[in-house]
């Protein structure tokens, strides 16, 4: 976000400072909004600024620890990386990340509790419903990431199981700070589906150029990724074919001058130039909190690599076939260097001297949804000519493979759209992780020192987060999850 914005809280109204325990909240300041800009600003100090799904890459198959690297892996990266079942530090109570969410919740249900009872005039209604709009979305993202990593799947026998506290107003948050207890997993995705078809109709007709900030499009693809995840599949496509109206795919030949100029093949993809610098900005909807440019997975010699499968996947056919190939290959010739730089390097984003976020939602995941919603529909063609669609994005021009729908039954393009999916979507947004819930929570094994090896068995407990200790023991009704 903006480091511009001025970031306000209530506290004379709501005496944050006056409770021991609110879902990890801490107030910030004591600045009271009247107005609606007022507002905006305590809204816009809300979106999440931390890197709080960044961290699940770690327990998916995406990742590996190079041991030639510079450096070493940290303790948190160490715990995170064997699937300890407690992801946080020993007699540390609190997670950071739960704690970004539940805050950011929080300054959403603050907005919106004031802008109930708040009289518009006609001229402010536009900027009245843009803020409140985003309040819901705001809200419903959040509750998205914690219902995908503190609860279990979204599935018809687990509707009744434990979510994740579900506060939807600010004095929810104060009145029950002591006695939080965990709302079904149902009712939290109802709610999440409630939120967005609200923001979207207050956002429809707002002219929204920030990224950094939702919009009705952003909200589009929310929905498709939302009813994907719920098995919606009618209703996922047909959101994400709104998307897709709106966005076409890049043209990423562009990167054939690069290429070509005197640096060579190494350099396309550079210090300041990374694959999100390319025409593949145009797909981008929204960016998301932490320094993305400067994440534990980049770059030469950091410890935390991604696997070489997603090297593989991006040279199906053949070496510098498919542009993605520069995400993850050094290109490196010198065997000293190419051993401590690994065999992939993450150059989605490059070192810029600016702030630069992860992407949060981008125009393919719209296709990537609607291929997958077709083809778990049966409907083969549609999800092949959705995949070529990609593929003639990503890959070179003199190497495009057009895929035929006859070469494929509908579970064979399933599995070649979920193949597509883990290359084109690795490292956004948490998706890896969840898609590895979603599909059954298969085995992951990482090698770790000594050529040890740490299992997360096949629907293994830890694919679910843990409630933080804070929680549970200053709410007799918060049960942890299994272990």
């Amino acid at each position: 976000m903006k480091t511009s914005i001025k970031t306000f809280i209530l506290l004379s109204i709501l005496l944050l400072s006056g409770c021991k325990h609110i879902l990890d909240i801490k107030p910030i300041h004591s600045m009271i909004p009247k107005s609606l800009e007022d507002f905006e600003a305590v809204l816009l100090g809300g979106y999440p600024r931390n890197n709080f799904f960044i961290k699940t890459e770690m327990l998916t198959d995406n990742v590996y620890i190079n041991f030639n690297a510079d450096g070493q892996p940290s303790q948190e990266q160490e715990r995170w990386f064997t699937f300890s079942s407690m992801l946080t530090a020993p007699g540390f109570q609190k997670d950071p990340d739960w704690g970004q969410l539940y805050e950011s919740i929080y300054y959403a249900n603050t907005v919106l509790d004031y802008l109930q009872g708040m009289k518009v005039e006609t001229s402010e209604t536009d900027l009245y419903e843009q803020v409140r709009g985003e309040a819901l979305a705001l809200r419903a993202f959040c509750y998205f990431y914690l219902i995908n990593f503190y609860a279990d799947v979204y599935t018809p026998e687990n509707l009744t199981l434990p979510g994740v506290p579900m506060p939807l107003t600010a004095t929810d948050i104060n009145t029950n700070a002591g006695n939080n207890v965990r709302t079904p997993i149902g009712e939290v995705w109802n709610q999440i589906i409630q939120d967005i078809e609200q923001a979207t109709v207050l956002l429809s007709g707002k002219r929204i150029t920030d990224r950094y900030r939702f919009s009705s499009n952003t909200l589009l693809l929310f929905r498709a990724r939302v009813d994907l995840m719920m098995g919606r599949y009618e209703s996922a496509s047909t959101y994400a074919l709104q998307v897709m109206g709106n966005y076409p795919l890049a043209d990423l030949s562009e990167l054939e001058a690069r290429m070509t100029r005197n640096e060579g093949i190494k350099s396309t993809l550079a210090y300041n130039y990374g694959f999100v610098d390319s025409q593949m900005n145009r797909e981008i909807l929204f960016f998301t909190g932490g320094r993305a440019n400067g994440n534990m997975f980049a770059y030469e010699t950091a410890v935390m690599k991604p696997v070489e499968e997603l090297l593989n996947l991006s040279k199906r056919y053949g070496e510098l076939t498919d542009y993605r190939q520069f995400i993850y290959d050094p290109f490196e010739e010198n065997q000293t260097i190419a051993i401590k730089t690994g065999k992939t390097v993450y150059k989605m984003y490059a070192r810029q001297d600016l702030l630069c976020y992860y992407v949060g939602f981008k125009a393919s995941e719209a296709y990537l949804i609607y291929a997958e919603s077709q083809a778990r529909l049966g409907q083969v063609a549609p999800a092949i000519q959705t995949l070529n669609q990609i593929l003639t994005s990503r890959m070179r021009k003199d190497h495009l493979v057009q895929l035929k729908a006859e070469d494929f039954n509908a579970d064979q393009a399933l599995n070649r759209v979920l193949e597509e999916r883990r290359l084109e979507l690795a490292f956004d947004g948490g998706l890896r992780f969840m898609d590895l819930r979603r599909l059954g929570k298969p085995k992951i094994e990482h090698t770790y020192k000594d050529a040890r090896v740490y299992t997360l068995a096949e629907n293994d407990p830890r694919y679910l987060m843990q409630i933080p200790l804070s929680e549970s023991e200053n709410s007799p009704d918060m049960p942890l999850n299994p272990r």
